[in-house]
């Protein structure tokens, strides 16, 4: 799934914890972020955080 936080593009992916998110940023691969449920929620994706569950 594609987001946009912060006018950058992320890729996001549930790492295998299954309470871990990856954002990839799109344009540069190795520009990663790894959130957890709380943050993603604070981040205002709480709505892939919802799907996932």
């Amino acid at each position: 799934m594609t987001v946009t936080h912060n006018g950058k593009q992320y890729t996001v992916t549930q790492v295998a914890s299954r309470y871990l998110w990856q954002l990839v940023e799109v344009d540069a691969p190795r520009s990663k972020l790894t959130l957890n449920r709380q943050q993603m929620i604070l981040a205002g994706f709480a709505h892939i955080v919802e799907k996932a569950a």
